[in-house]
């Protein structure tokens, strides 16, 4: 393994946040991310063949994407599409540089955020680090499905940092939990409050019902978690009575193996999530910053596909604050509504709910618009992060050369 460096130090062990496990416990999420680059040979041949799996079935997913982005905008728009010259030919200059600066901003309040919780945590700050773990974070949960490989990978680079594992677990659980409490409210608050706008951009019922019990679906999908883990807390006996009975059926049709050390990692890993919650919660200053970040990133979030909506749409879209919201709101149904499907960045899925809520506000320009919100809001992580896991790559094989030497 190659050696550490920008080693960052603990200032004070004493002064460093209480997370109430063992060592055991406390490394458990990171050592389990460790692991996953280890490769024995026995082993080599198999995970090649998974990755291979894994880069055609993303490719697979983005191309198929796009076809149905340019489909759905052909039938659409009855062949009025207009093309790549005279959609840019009228693009609002001022609207694409605000989109260009929301995604921008996006990532430094991401980065901000690992900031404020290292300096919670009593870890030198390196924002450098910060941005790189943004940035691997969703590289990686935009291209594995159900955006589950961000955390881990998240993990393992503070750690190969000089990171502790149980400060690196701390980083990403307190970042989580924070962020997932004012994504879901700014949701629920819009799809609650502003539910009207659907009956004005989509005409068909049958459509509107779809993307109405989709994206409350998909609400209901992403509260799970949080919803199991304070059920952890507050019932601890009840809820792990129901997932032990839960895995020993999965361990007799043979879905589960090695229940007991499944129950155990998720024991840990809960423990370590409410843990890290809690110590963040006993420094309230850094609470409330964490708190206004997590809802200023999202907030853009959902804000830039207005800014896109604006700046493709040129003289014939007129924004207000109105429109703003309706298509902050629309945003939101169409991510939820993709939330279940597993495809990498829920490509293909995505797409299809948002051009589907946008079709009265695009017209002509549905697939170009769709297209550039993606491609700022998705296909632009996934290259900035291509562009960092290949540097580092040179950079691991340089440095081997070096010692061999």
């Amino acid at each position: 393994m190659e050696k550490k460096e920008d080693t960052i130090e603990q200032v004070d062990v004493e002064q460093t946040i209480d997370v109430q496990t063992d060592d055991k416990d406390v490394t458990a999420t990171a050592d389990q991310a460790v692991e996953q680059s280890v490769v024995t040979p026995s082993e080599e041949n198999p995970r090649k063949k998974s990755r291979w799996l894994s880069n055609i079935f993303f490719i697979v997913s983005i191309v198929l994407s796009l076809y149905l982005m340019y489909s759905f905008a052909s039938s659409n728009d009855l062949g009025q599409e207009k093309s790549f010259v005279e959609v840019f030919s009228n693009i609002n200059v001022t609207y694409l540089v605000l989109s260009v600066a929301t995604v921008i901003s996006m990532v430094l309040l991401d980065s901000l955020k690992y900031v404020v919780i290292m300096n919670a945590t009593r870890i030198k700050t390196n924002f450098r680090i910060a941005l790189s773990t943004s940035l691997l974070g969703k590289y990686y949960d935009n291209i594995t499905p159900f955006s589950s490989g961000g955390q881990p990978m998240q993990i393992y680079y503070l750690h190969k940092k000089g990171i502790g594992g149980g400060e690196s677990s701390a980083i990403i659980c307190i970042k989580f939990a924070f962020n997932m409490m004012m994504w879901l409210t700014i949701c629920f608050c819009l799809m609650l409050f502003n539910r009207d706008v659907l009956v004005t951009h989509i005409e068909d019922l049958s459509q509107r019902n779809l993307l109405t019990v989709a994206g409350w679906i998909g609400f209901a999908f992403n509260c799970m978690l949080p919803l199991l883990i304070f059920s952890c807390v507050v019932f601890p006996k009840i809820t792990w009575a129901i997932t032990r009975w839960t895995l020993n059926i999965g361990y007799k049709l043979r879905i589960v193996k090695d229940k007991e050390a499944r129950l155990e990692r998720g024991k840990n890993a809960v423990n370590n999530f409410v843990n890290a919650f809690v110590s963040m919660i006993k420094r309230p200053l850094h609470s409330i910053v964490l708190a206004l970040l997590c809802i200023a990133e999202p907030f853009l979030s959902m804000l830039l596909p207005f800014f896109v909506v604006v700046a493709i749409g040129g003289p014939a879209v007129t924004p207000s604050v109105e429109l703003m919201f309706e298509i902050m709101t629309l945003n939101v149904y169409a991510q939820m509504s993709a939330m279940i499907i597993p495809t990498p960045g829920n490509s293909g899925a995505v797409e299809s709910a948002f051009m589907l809520a946008l079709t009265t506000l695009s017209t002509g320009a549905l697939f170009w618009t769709v297209f550039s919100w993606r491609f700022l809001s998705y296909y632009s992580y996934i290259i900035v992060g291509t562009c960092i896991v290949v540097y580092q790559l040179i950079k691991n094989n340089r440095r081997g050369k070096a010692l061999s030497q």
